[in-house]
Parts: structure tokens; sequence; C-alpha cells
């Protein structure tokens, strides 16, 4: 299941996005090089013309990196390309008018170094705090829980970001460039407000993505859970079921049509009807009781009793597939021998809440949590409810005296 966000280029696209909304925020209030009522040199530009200048300044030099972009097809690079040579081609075109008709291009130049230049200066510092905050510090302490570390580290990262935004301006670009007029818009304490505001958002914003992946990333092995309990479907259930179907064919019972469709419901059920990551939980029951009745089918009362309990409305509750048919599926696997023996499965559903047990005889070679024999195994179904109903389930099994009990509490929405 892969997104967009999760993207390594998605994620850059994002990174892009966010810096081009700060220029352009910067470029319509706070830049140095904008007078009042936006007068620029000799002429009137209103903020919209700013912010179109600022973005047509940034597509220009973010344009070549498209080459690095693999998914992006090399039809549309070159597209692209042509655009940004045929844009500079007519820069240069126009710079060889005259000067009363070249008008366009000195604005374009004048915007680049009174404007755009000083946005670009200002936000290094911010930038650079940024980064050193996400790959570093958030990585390194605060995603360890190093909540006191982190804090400790990120608040001089904040001041000493203020301090080299005012020192770049005051005490290296307005000596480099004079003529520009480059001092800092703020005061110290305003570009540490700055600095922090900023390392806030990008860490809520940080954190957020990194719980996000986690819940794709859970949800991804819930898929790969549930794909794993499907080929896992124990093979004897099937073999037993078709050689109790041929003895019914064979001694003519009037049955054999209906046990064949009862298989054929259980098969189409765990092959395709839980694709979906909730199903009815009335379907759910359904199928335990199907599959109570496949193997009724094939054992004799004489050796073991087999009873259904099954209480509540079931009507608009829904459910993970496949986590209740594991368990019954234990209980034939490790309930059926040669002595005689009970098994038990109690269904109860109320107030939200789904309650399943299961009572079965064992032999005692036997290991009723050992999935590793063709079953799908309750140690499968206790890692996918952790993974789909975490804080919201309790499972529970004991093995004393010959018996083998489960016991599963569910709270569903």
């Amino acid at each position: 299941m892969k997104t967009l966000i999760f993207n390594k280029y998605g994620v850059t696209l994002l990174h892009i996005i966010f810096w081009i909304l700060s220029f352009n925020l910067f470029n319509a209030f706070f830049s140095r090089g904008i007078e009042s009522g936006y007068v620029f040199e000799d002429s009137v530009l209103s903020m919209w013309d700013l912010l179109l200048l600022s973005n047509i300044i940034i597509i220009v030099i973010l344009a070549p990196f498209i080459w690095f972009i693999k998914p992006i097809k090399l039809r549309i690079k070159w597209v692209i390309t042509f655009v940004l040579l045929l844009t500079i081609g007519w820069s240069i075109l126009i710079s060889l008018l005259p000067h009363d008709k070249n008008f366009i291009l000195p604005i374009i130049l004048m915007f680049f170094l009174d404007n755009f230049l000083y946005v670009l200066i200002f936000h290094i510092p911010i930038i650079a705090a940024v980064y050193l905050n996400t790959r570093i510090l958030i990585r390194k302490y605060l995603s360890q829980g190093k909540f006191m570390i982190y804090l400790a580290l990120a608040v001089p990262l904040s001041i000493i970001s203020g301090l080299i935004n005012y020192a770049l301006f005051n005490l290296v670009v307005d000596k480099l460039f004079p003529q520009l007029f480059y001092i800092s818009w703020f005061k110290i304490g305003e570009l540490i407000l700055i600095t922090t505001g900023y390392l806030t958002t990008t860490t809520l914003a940080f954190l957020l993505w990194q719980y996000g992946r986690m819940l794709i990333a859970n949800r991804e092995k819930a898929h790969n859970e549930l794909a794993a309990l499907k080929g896992q479907i124990n093979p004897h259930f099937l073999f037993n079921n078709l050689n109790t179907i041929y003895s019914m064919a064979e001694k003519g019972d009037q049955r054999t049509k209906e046990v064949i469709l009862q298989l054929s419901d259980f098969l189409r059920y765990v092959l395709y009807d839980t694709s979906s990551d909730k199903i009815d939980l009335e379907k759910e029951v359904e199928i335990i009781k199907t599959y109570v009745g496949l193997q009724k089918e094939r054992i004799t009362k004489n050796t073991t009793e087999v009873i259904l309990n099954i209480e509540g409305d079931f009507t608009g509750a829904q459910i993970a597939p496949l986590l209740l048919l594991p368990l019954a599926e234990n209980c034939f696997k490790h309930g059926i021998g040669k002595s005689y023996g009970t098994i038990e499965i109690d269904i109860q559903y109320s107030g939200d809440e789904l309650h399943f047990s299961t009572r079965n005889s064992i032999e005692r070679r036997e290991n009723p949590l050992n999935h590793n024999e063709g079953g799908i195994g309750i140690l499968n179904v206790e890692k996918r409810l952790n993974l789909l109903y975490p804080n919201k389930h309790q499972l529970k099994f004991t093995n004393e005296a010959g018996l083998f009990n489960v016991d599963m509490t569910i709270g569903l929405d």
C-alpha cells in the first residue's frame, strides 16, 4: 500500500510546498524590499504581482531539478526544460531591446535583488535549524522518549538560529552589498520567536507524519497477517470434509448436496468475503455455525460432543475477518481423539462487546498453542488482535486437567 505522502518524492514535494508558502508569506508581508503601498522604484506593484514574480523565480530555480525525479516521464521533463529554455531565451531577447522598451526585465532583476534575495537569505538560518531539528534532534532524542534532552537542545537551537539570522544581515550581507541596504527587519527576540514557531510547527508535522507511517505500517501488517491466515487454513479440514462428502455420496445420503453447498460457502467466505477490513459480525458467526456443522458431519457423538451456544443481536455490528474461525478450528484440531471428549463454543454479543469462549478436551501430549502444524493458530489471532484492536480486547487461555479454555472479549465500534 504505497501512498504519496510516504513516498520519498512525495515527502520532498511537501517540503518544497511548505517552503514556497513560507517564501510567499514573507514576500507579501515582511520583505525589506517592499516600500509602503508596494511602490517598487517607479512602478506600482500589487501584492499579487510580487507573489507572481516570486513564484516565477522559484519555478525557474527548481525546474532543472526535475531531472532527478525518476517517476516523472521523460517527455514531461523535456517539455518543462523546453519551457524553461524558452523563458531564458525570451529574457535575453528582452534585455537587448532599447531601455525605454525594456521595462519587464529590470523590474524582475530589481525584485530579485531588493526583495527575493532578502527573503532567501532570511530563510537560510531557519531552514538550517528546521532540518537540524527534524534530522537529528527529533529522531535521536524526542522519538526515543528523551524529552528533556531534546528540549535542552532545541531551545538553544532557536536562540542560535535567531542570532545567526540577525548577524547575517548586520555583519555580513550589509558589508558585502552596502548598496542593497540589507539590515535585519526584525529584532533578535522576534527572530528567536519566529524560529521557535518554525521548529514547533515542523516538529508537530514530523510527529504526525511518523504517526501516520506507523498507522499505515500496522495496517499493511494486518493485511499481510490476514493473507497469511488465508494461506494457513488447515488442509486436513478440507481433506476430511471431502472424504466425508465422498462417503455420504457412496451411501446415497440425501444431505450430500447440502454439505457440498456448506463447504462451498465456507471456502468462498474464507477466500473472497474476507478481503474487506471489516465484515458483518453476523456473517462471521454464521460461518462459525457452518464450520461446526461441517465438522459434526465427520465425527460421531460417541466420541465427541459438540455444543454451540449463540446469544445476542448481531445486526449492524462489524468485526475484522477471521478472528473467530481460528479459535473454533483449534477446538476441533485438538479436541477430537480416541477417548471421549467435549467441544464447547460460546458466542455472546451485548452492548458493543463480543465475548467468544471455547472449551475442549486435549491429549496431554498435544500443544493447543502450536500453530506450525497446518492450522491457523491462537498466537496468530493474538498478533492480529494487538494490531487491530489495541487496548480494546482481552485474550486469555488456560490448559488445566486435560481441558483447554480460550476466553476472548473485543470491544467493537
